[in-house]
């Protein structure tokens, strides 16, 4: 968890998340924590880029960042349901809200069975032992509430920390840091494998970040997993983006194919390239060839382009031997961000 410290004596401070305030029990002191401010989120995004020695991130796509926003829908039964969201884009064939405590997907009324799916999916997810399970649960969705709306949508709003993010909103990232990431979804791959399920959702918009964590949670995508050998539903668009990838998803599962879950495999490695700054494997590839990359550790950069494994957990145990042939030692590298940090307002504000 961040620490709060009191700026008048420097005690840490008791955070009410229910009253968005921070009080020091030491000397009394009050500060008040904002989180509706688009401005904040953006001053956020832009310390985030320094702290990993970076340029400000540039502007995202227009419809992405709002204003705090208030959003009534109106369920099947006329009762009304008052949304106040940060942040609100589409996602395949849902629309995503980013609330202070909870992820809303609103799908159209003719993908209802999309809404199943996701639902149907993360019902599924069984644990091989009860130390996983703790160690697991809380990175795939926790599902709190669902309805039909008044004209046909369905609602699902799933639970959500706080300091989670959209993973999409900080922009890019040092080697370092992708390391733990991919170290997230290699496991998170594992799990789905116990399951015999694939997600065909490792992409971007579906993953959300706790940096100051190190942890990444699986919120989207669901609605186009499936059983190992099933008929595919589907894949988000992030998975099949670049003409290279395509070619090498088609080798036994392909994009109009039964799942496999090499297709998991595959995203995590398109969505690691992604975030290193690079458009697609073909790009890495390039600067590689030209030396035009030096911050990028060759046996990781490897792993990325190399195919994947036959399975998840040997693509796991290859990941953690190049992680050790990379950096050696592993370390916690810290993303030093506070929620002070992330709502304080400056003196302009």
């Amino acid at each position: 968890m961040a620490i709060l410290q009191c700026k008048m004596c420097g005690g840490t401070l008791d955070y009410d998340p229910a009253k968005d305030q921070a009080v020091c029990p030491y000397c009394g002191s009050r500060s008040t924590i904002y989180n509706r401010d688009r401005k904040l989120y953006e001053q956020f995004r832009n310390q985030f880029a320094a702290l990993l020695d970076q340029k400000p991130a540039p502007q995202m796509e227009e419809g992405f960042f709002v204003e705090s926003s208030r959003e009534e829908l109106t369920r099947e039964d006329g009762e009304t349901i008052e949304i106040d969201y940060l942040a609100k884009r589409r996602a395949d064939m849902c629309t995503m809200y980013a609330a202070k405590r909870n992820i809303i997907y609103l799908f159209d009324k003719e993908h209802e069975a999309y809404a199943r799916r996701y639902k149907e999916m993360i019902g599924r997810i069984a644990y091989p032992s009860k130390e996983m399970e703790r160690e697991l649960s809380s990175y795939v969705p926790k599902l709190v509430t669902e309805c039909r709306l008044s004209d046909g949508r369905w609602f699902l709003a799933i639970e959500k920390k706080e300091g989670v993010y959209p993973l999409g909103m900080l922009g890019n990232f040092t080697d370092r840091h992708v390391a733990w990431m991919i170290s997230r979804l290699e496991n998170l791959c594992c799990l789905l494998q116990y399951n015999e399920m694939v997600l065909n959702g490792f992409a971007l918009e579906n993953l959300f970040v706790d940096p100051a964590n190190h942890q990444i949670y699986l919120y989207g995508g669901w609605w186009f997993a499936g059983f190992i050998g099933a008929q595919r539903a589907g894949a988000s668009q992030g998975v099949f983006s670049h003409g290279k990838e395509k070619e090498h998803l088609s080798e036994g599962c392909g994009q109009n194919e039964r799942n496999h879950g090499r297709t998991d495999l595959y995203s995590i490695r398109q969505s690691a390239i992604r975030l290193l700054g690079f458009a697609d494997r073909e790009d890495l590839e390039r600067q590689l060839e030209g030396g035009g990359t030096q911050v990028l550790p060759r046996p990781f950069a490897d792993f990325l382009l190399e195919d994947v494994k036959r399975d998840a957990v040997a693509d796991f145990k290859k990941w953690d031997e190049v992680l050790l042939q990379s950096y050696g030692e592993r370390k916690f590298i810290p993303l030093a961000m506070t929620q002070e940090e992330v709502y304080s307002r400056s003196g302009e504000n």
